[in-house]
């Protein structure tokens, strides 16, 4: 009998990433291998240090962070295209990777993925430098800088596909363990997107219709056809003046991200039918930025993959 393929697939949730780290090191204590290995923003990057060698380093440093060391690695720049640089988150993920690129990864097949600020649509990443992948995969709008992936403006792969289960199977996984850290859209973007769909449908709706009969253009446009009608809209709506030159200011970067998420707030959402097998960290009431629960998230991980080791098995 044939050997199954297959993939794991880890989902992006900031530091509520950290579970992922107490997931794998079970997984790996009970000799359960796979195939194919895809992640989403902080999801990515345990998935990078697993597939690297690293994946002890990452849980260490970790364990170190605290509220003094984590401003530290974000270089705050009130002047460019994010609040940070990311330099720094550059420099360690470089250190995660060891300077390895996909195609150095033999044992299992990585696969990250980003979202297109256009489109919203996922962005598949590889090949070439797992570091660079990391840097599209992480990249919050306003926060970090946008970046380019083959001609694409790309940032953090959350709006697209939260848990990136459905890039496994495309991969070739038969079967698909799929792990949640996330959590529903903030206040903030759902209001938004209500009141998108809300003027889409009332009389306000019919007075903006010419700009998102223009934004339905630039949706389903190329890119070489983009750059003209971009230009058009966003300068009615005073947002990206300078797309042709890719600066942004960190304001523009976060109504960028802003614009795809609110299209389709539910679109990146995890279903657990999306995988044979959905597992949840007990980390959601948890604040996404709270170092000083990192342990117990590591920790959550380890517990909720317990709690599932007989129905993996008999996946496998």
């Amino acid at each position: 009998m044939s050997k199954k393929k297959i993939g794991l697939a880890l989902g992006g949730g900031i530091l509520r990433g950290v579970a992922h780290i107490g997931a794998l090191e079970t997984l790996a204590e009970n000799n359960i291998e796979f195939d194919i290995l895809t992640g989403c923003s902080s999801g990515a990057l345990v998935a990078a240090a697993y597939g690297c060698g690293t994946l002890e380093e990452l849980k260490e440093v970790s364990l170190g962070v605290d509220k003094k060391s984590r401003r530290r690695i974000l270089d705050f720049c009130l002047t460019g295209e994010g609040l940070i640089k990311g330099e720094k988150l550059r420099s360690f993920f470089d250190f995660i990777t060891s300077g390895k690129n996909f195609e150095d990864i033999k044992d299992i097949e990585l696969a990250f993925v980003g979202t297109d600020a256009l489109t919203g649509k996922e962005v598949v990443i590889n090949k070439g430098s797992i570091s660079e992948a990391l840097e599209i995969t992480t990249a919050l709008p306003g926060l970090a800088p946008l970046k380019r992936h083959k001609g694409r403006l790309v940032f953090d792969g959350g709006t697209a596909m939260l848990v990136p289960a459905k890039i496994a199977y495309n991969l070739g996984a038969e079967k698909v363990i799929a792990i949640d850290v996330g959590a529903k859209r903030s206040l903030i973007t759902r209001l938004v997107g209500d009141a998108r769909r809300l003027m889409r449908e009332t009389c306000v709706g019919k007075m903006t219709e010419p700009v998102f009969r223009m934004q339905k253009k630039i949706i389903d446009s190329d890119e070489h056809n983009f750059l003209g009608k971009a230009r058009e809209l966003m300068q009615k709506l005073n947002l990206l003046d300078d797309y042709a030159n890719h600066k942004f200011s960190f304001l523009e970067t976060y109504l960028i991200g802003l614009r795809a998420i609110t299209s389709d707030y539910e679109r990146g959402l995890f279903r657990e039918d999306q995988a044979d097998i959905a597992i949840r960290p007990e980390v959601f009431h948890i604040n996404r930025s709270d170092v000083t629960k990192i342990g117990e998230m590591i920790l959550a991980g380890r517990k909720s993959v317990e709690k599932r080791l007989d129905d993996i098995v008999k996946l496998l």
